[in-house]
């Protein structure tokens, strides 16, 4: 996950307690990170930041549901993550990656070491499920078991899911690209 400094844990700590002000330093030290991780789960600048919009006023009332301060990126994620399932279900979307002219604006901040435009390019033309669950497993280091609880799903599906997901990319990169990452 994104850095998390321990005087943001006690910014986080005041919005709880109903400082809004705390809320939005937290946000905003944290913007880019959030911003990164909304336009992953998304495929695009607009969507990325209507759904950020939506988690920042959803956030505001539910703070106080936070336990523990340290996971607020986390829990802000999560909250994203419902948003884009909301966002995706309330229309008929398909991203199409080559279509997409704020992609070669964006990439350079999706791209990790090792990782290649050709690989991101097919991770968002997967469907939801499995785009989802890849990115993250892959790019936010989260377990199965907390993709599981993250999405509300059954451990069993997050596997599938990942399985599936790989599955398809292997078919969308080939076989000899996906050897050669290994």
């Amino acid at each position: 996950m994104g850095d998390f400094k321990s005087e943001e844990e006690v910014l986080v700590k005041k919005a709880i307690k109903g400082d809004i002000e705390a809320l939005g330093l937290v946000l905003e030290r944290n913007q880019e990170y959030i911003y990164k991780m909304a336009y992953i789960y998304t495929g695009n600048q607009q969507d990325a930041l209507d759904i950020l919009q939506e988690a920042a006023a959803q956030s505001v009332n539910a703070i106080r549901k936070l336990k523990e301060p340290k996971y607020f990126l986390t829990w802000f994620c999560k909250i994203m993550v419902r948003q884009t399932g909301k966002l995706f279900k309330s229309r008929t979307y398909e991203v199409l990656v080559e279509e997409n002219s704020e992609w070669i604006d964006q990439a350079n901040l999706l791209l990790q070491d090792g990782t290649s435009i050709d690989l991101l390019r097919a991770v968002m033309s997967l469907e939801d499920k499995y785009r989802l669950v890849l990115q993250l497993y892959y790019y936010q280091d989260f377990s199965v078991r907390e993709i599981s609880r993250l999405l509300e799903l059954k451990e069993g599906t997050v596997k599938t899911n990942l399985k599936r997901g790989r599955e398809r990319l292997r078919v969308i990169l080939g076989d000899d690209y996906y050897d050669q990452s290994k």
